[in-house]
């Protein structure tokens, strides 16, 4: 009986629990529902929508936070493209584009007409494991509330990004994410599925709103863009060449492994009976991009190895091999023919000891170099000066069937950023 007792104890602790927390998250939405708008983007000719999203009132004269990448079309086409709003309640209005922020994929917009309630920011980062709750616009379903969890912000990304518990989905970005004071403490922007979200820190939103009240001159977008992304390659290079770089094994050389923890490592091997050739892989990438466009991101860090080995096999068998491998290389970001220019490419023939760097033993001295191939390309941003995207691809080979596949790409860095890392990169490469 004392066990019974028990079990029903907690069974209507439980259920009052449960009732509460979902009284709680009914008067959130109804407190705060009005702050919430659906974000338009109408394509002028048709008078449609062509993209949805989410957005938030932060103020009393009507400014209003969301995704940059809700607006871009919006900012790329300005004379294709409109912005409107949509109120809860059924309220339509159009909004000026005031400032945006790319890298932490931020826009702050006013609307024509304000509406009567707005969010407050967040001035104290939530304690981890601190329920929030995610509003948005899913599917064009209409503003949905997503309970979750407050994970802090997420390791492994050049760009600052908190760990959401709960389901974002299409529609809601933009949105907010609030306390259970109705406070702002984050920005809905992306989902890895399995309720994994990402929210950008609302102190980034913060910065943006200060620097457009500091602001007395009109709005130059390209400009602003053009600043912003070349600070954010700075920034990454400086923390890359900064960083102690460790060697890690690749067959019988040694590669580049992880140089910081924006950086995540990934390896294979391939080798069957069918196949003459053995190979091992090792790639790494940054986690996280720029969005800039549909069709155009940039901000990416990855470089890729491949170790290439065969036993009783032709010279020219395993020459077409590793020339096949250098043919399906390609860079790693996507960009139009309006964004950026075709490949320039420029390419060299050295011979290096096995080795790489150092004095050579005459164990060492008596071997025969290696022979490697390099091709260094960059294409150039057509609306931004001195910002490229660079594709290297390196080719080393000894004379036992043995070739070492190297490449790497950088996008949207300058030349001077680009040549240090180059410089970097090749150096830590060694055979054995």
């Amino acid at each position: 009986m004392p066990n019974f007792s028990a079990r029903l104890l907690a069974w209507v602790l439980c259920c009052f629990s449960t009732l509460a927390l979902a009284q709680g998250y009914e008067k959130l939405y109804s407190d705060y529902r009005g702050s919430l708008y659906q974000i338009r983007l109408i394509e002028k000719s048709s008078n449609s929508k062509a993209g949805l999203g989410s957005g938030f009132q932060i103020s009393a004269d009507g400014l209003l936070a969301t995704n940059y990448h809700v607006v871009a079309q919006a900012v790329s086409d300005p004379d294709k493209y409109i912005l409107e709003y949509l109120s809860t309640d059924g309220t339509k209005g159009t909004l000026e584009l005031l400032d945006i922020d790319v890298v932490n994929d931020l826009a702050l917009l006013r609307q024509d007409k304000p509406g009567k309630e707005y969010l407050q920011l967040a001035t104290e980062t939530p304690k981890k494991g601190e329920t929030i709750v995610s509003l948005g616009n899913p599917l064009d379903l209409g503003m949905t509330l997503i309970p979750g969890t407050y994970n802090g912000i997420a390791g492994g990304s050049f760009y600052d990004r908190i760990h959401f518990a709960g389901s974002i989905n299409p529609g809601m970005s933009g949105g907010p994410a609030i306390n259970t004071r109705g406070q702002v403490v984050g920005i809905n922007v992306a989902t890895a599925g399995n309720q994994v979200s990402f929210l950008v820190p609302v102190d980034k939103l913060t910065t943006l709103v200060k620097h457009f009240q500091q602001r007395n001159v009109a709005l130059d977008l390209q400009e602003v863009t053009y600043q912003q992304l070349r600070e954010n390659q700075q920034r990454i290079i400086d923390s890359i060449l900064e960083a102690d770089w460790q060697r890690r094994s690749l067959g019988e050389a040694k590669v580049v492994g992880e140089i910081v923890p924006a950086i995540k490592c990934w390896g294979n091997s391939e080798e069957n009976s069918d196949n003459p050739i053995k190979r091992i892989d090792k790639g790494c990438t940054g986690q996280d991009v720029i969005f800039l466009s549909d069709e155009f991101n940039t901000g990416r860090v990855e470089y890729e190895f491949f170790w290439l080995e065969a036993k009783d096999l032709l010279p020219a068998r395993f020459y077409a091999e590793y020339e096949h491998q250098m043919s399906t290389f390609y860079p790693g970001n996507s960009a139009g023919e309006e964004d950026v220019t075709n490949f320039r490419c420029r390419q060299n023939f050295t011979s290096q000891p096995r080795n790489g760097n150092g004095p050579l033993s005459k164990p060492e001295r008596s071997k025969k170099p290696l022979i490697s191939r390099t091709s260094y390309c960059v294409r150039r941003y057509k609306n931004f000066p001195d910002l490229y995207d660079i594709f290297f691809l390196s080719l080393s080979v000894d004379q036992k069937n043995r070739a070492l596949v190297s490449h790497f790409t950088l996008s949207g860095f300058t030349r001077e950023s680009a040549d240090a890392f180059a410089e970097k990169f090749t150096s830590e490469i060694q055979w054995h």
